[in-house]
């Protein structure tokens, strides 16, 4: 894997693969998505009730290189692989699609780390919306709590733009305010 600190790349993902993109993960139209308690992966807290959204997972952490059997994932798996290519990575601990909805007050959810390993975490905004994702200044461990930080970058939402960071670096999203969903690709490399 390369050094990454923080980079984003807009429109890395081509036009056309985006509109088709956009239309495979329409919430809409696609049934596949899961409710989760806490889009933090953390354990749900009941202080933390607006910390919840939707989830389709592609390829998880039990079985990383793995995608799942579903046209969805068989979709989405050239992105990856670019994304693994860009990193310079050697394998996908995780990936899954997400989808946060509307607060009607600008909601951030726990700050957090993927994964319990060395990696890049990577996130591809799907739609043109609000809800920025936040890296503060601090890398932390993974499972711990964490407050008070400064703020290293926020990175807006933008449909095609590609986000890598150092995943040790503590982060979070927003929930949408101005939009209705916040739809986005986030993978784990190493």
């Amino acid at each position: 894997m390369r050094p990454i600190d923080i980079e984003v790349i807009d429109d890395f993902v081509s036009p056309s693969y985006l509109k088709e993109l956009q239309e495979a993960v329409n919430p809409n139209s696609l049934s596949l998505w899961s409710f989760q308690g806490s889009q933090s992966g953390q354990q749900f807290r009941e202080g933390n009730i607006e910390d919840f959204g939707f989830s389709i997972p592609l390829c998880t952490a039990n079985q990383p290189d793995i995608f799942s059997n579903t046209t969805i994932s068989t979709f989405i798996r050239p992105l990856v692989y670019l994304m693994k290519d860009y990193a310079e990575a050697d394998s996908i601990v995780r990936c899954r699609l997400d989808l946060t909805l509307f607060h009607s007050k600008k909601y951030i959810h726990p700050p957090h780390i993927d994964a319990p390993i060395k990696h890049v975490a990577t996130i591809v905004y799907l739609n043109d919306t609000d809800g920025d994702t936040v890296i503060y200044d601090k890398k932390g461990e993974y499972g711990e709590t964490y407050s008070n930080m400064k703020i290293k970058e926020t990175i807006a939402p933008k449909a095609g733009r590609m986000l890598l960071f150092d995943g040790s670096y503590v982060h979070t999203g927003h929930s949408p305010s101005k939009h209705q969903t916040r739809i986005l690709l986030n993978t784990v490399l190493s």
